[in-house]
């Protein structure tokens, strides 16, 4: 069973990819390689706190060449959501059970996916290619 204390603790951080403070994307890499041993692509360009109110998909457009989109997901798997312009602006990893794991401003917590504020802007769960 994973231990995910270490985990909740992080806070919030732009650009962060450590324990010391994620941002979502950062949340998954980090996550990605302590529990997986599994490194995760980073987003090339110098991207600004509010990026995901542009008109840019970092996470589609970086990581599609490592990531299968799949219909049921199995724990670890990403889950992305969008916003209402089609941009994927936040993801997660998901734990089992219509649980996910991710890194917010409040910092990383644990929700439900099918909760109606979460479910209308799902994107999609993506499995990293082996």
């Amino acid at each position: 069973m994973l231990n995910l204390r270490p985990f909740l603790a992080i806070p919030y951080k732009h650009k962060g990819r450590d324990f010391n403070g994620c941002d979502c994307l950062g949340f998954d890499i980090l996550f990605y390689w302590v529990v997986l041993k599994k490194v995760l692509p980073d987003v090339d360009e110098d991207y600004s706190p509010n990026w995901q109110f542009k008109n840019k998909n970092y996470f589609l457009e970086g990581y599609y060449k490592n990531f299968d989109k799949i219909e049921k997901p199995e724990t670890y798997d990403l889950i992305v959501f969008q916003n209402r312009q089609g941009v994927v602006n936040h993801g997660g990893v998901v734990l089992g059970y219509g649980k996910f794991v991710h890194c917010c401003k409040d910092g990383v917590l644990v929700d439900t996916y099918n909760r109606p504020e979460w479910k209308k802007r799902i994107n999609g769960f993506y499995r990293l290619k082996t």
